[in-house]
């Protein structure tokens, strides 16, 4: 097990930088799982306002009654302009005189004066909210009510509020960030990083050159070699996996239940994709100064390309089509329908992971192949 003793050696040197990578995905992940921990997502906002009603009519009055129980009207301790710009108040209006002829007229123009300093989408909600209440209690009048019954109906409609629920389709409490689905998302770009990183730069070193002629001289033969390569290979692929694993079940709260653990079998089947691909790399390279260079690029453009960083829901047609060669647009597919990003379907899973193990065929008979012209060529 001499060969297997020297690629745990080197492996050994190569460890503090996975521990690197490891911890440093793991506080971005937090972050963002802490960021995404609030099930409230849409909260309408109170602003403090000032109103100044010049009209002081029935109408106005009644506006402006309206106006203050969904915000919070306020009276300046300082010059207005001053208030604004210190943000001790959010916004101003002024209802103009001649208001409340001009909810029953044709003109509606002129009827308020706003100011606010600061742009936000509560001042713009505000806006569009004063041109919804006036066009409500216009379409009202138009009906044959009148103004006091208008204003009252259209404040009456405006109060409606349609309740909202989040659906998403059964993964075996793996939808959402806190949950895990953000977790496994986000694997293909580490497992290429750490693979590329320390498994290629370790294969590397085992087939130097010099390092070659000195194994074929020694009595190791040629198949004992490889064997001992694949079980180091093995140990390291497993033991990244299991860590992440276990990570999971931490981000999760829990063991995996369910459809969860198609998760955990997806991302096995993409780690030992990772890993041909890392063995690959490492036979075609012939300096390990080119290494750092072909990791960044390939697993950045990878993820990009397959939906990793940005959904494939929003994506365009022609980076979908390229995304389709790589074997992490398949296994994005599958986490999209574990997570309740896509509607879920047992088949499609089926064969979307098939996908990934013709790929993972597929790189492995390219690494069998380029091994052995090396070897040759080495003879």
């Amino acid at each position: 097990m001499q060969v297997f003793k020297l690629f745990m050696l080197i492996l050994k040197k190569k460890l503090p930088l996975s521990v690197t990578i490891m911890i440093v995905f793991m506080l971005l992940y937090a972050g963002m799982a802490f960021l995404d921990d609030n099930d409230d997502k849409f909260t309408e906002s109170k602003l403090d306002i000032v109103i100044n009603d010049l009209d002081d009519t029935p109408e106005s009055r009644a506006l402006t009654e309206f106006i203050g129980k969904k915000h919070n009207i306020v009276t300046p301790t300082m010059p207005l302009k001053d208030a604004l710009y210190f943000a001790t108040v959010d916004y101003s209006l002024t209802i103009n005189k001649g208001y409340s002829e001009k909810l029953t007229s044709d003109d509606t123009s002129g009827m308020f004066v706003e100011q606010h300093v600061y742009d936000s989408y509560s001042v713009a909600y505000m806006s569009s909210w004063l041109d919804e209440y006036v066009s409500c209690v216009r379409a009202c009048t138009a009906s044959g009510e009148s103004l006091t019954d208008a204003i009252s109906s259209a404040e009456e409609a405006m109060t409606l509020y349609t309740e909202v629920t989040y659906m998403s389709s059964d993964a075996g409490n793996a939808n959402g960030m806190t949950s895990g689905s953000g977790f496994f998302r986000y694997l293909p770009f580490i497992f290429l990083s750490l693979m590329i990183t320390v498994l290629s730069s370790v294969m590397m070193s085992i087939n130097d050159k010099e390092v070659r002629f000195r194994t074929n001289c020694s009595k190791i033969r040629t198949t004992s070699f490889v064997l001992q390569i694949l079980a180091g290979s093995v140990v390291y692929v497993l033991a990244v996996w299991v860590v992440f694993m276990l990570l999971g079940m931490a981000f999760s709260g829990g063991i995996y239940s369910g459809t969860a653990w198609l998760n955990v079998v997806n991302s096995g089947i993409f780690a030992v994709i990772s890993a041909f691909i890392a063995v690959l790399i490492s036979l075609l390279l012939r300096t390990q100064a080119s290494l750092n260079l072909v990791c960044n690029t390939l697993s950045i453009s990878m993820s990009f390309l397959c939906g990793v960083f940005i959904p494939q829901s929003l994506l365009g047609d022609t980076v979908l089509s390229i995304g389709r060669f790589f074997p992490a647009f398949w296994y994005v597919k599958v986490s999209n329908m574990l997570t309740g990003a896509e509607l879920y379907s047992s088949a499609k899973v089926t064969q979307y992971m098939l996908i990934e193990v013709c790929f993972a065929a597929a790189i492995g008979a390219a690494v069998l192949l380029v091994y052995k012209l090396k070897v040759r060529s080495s003879e």
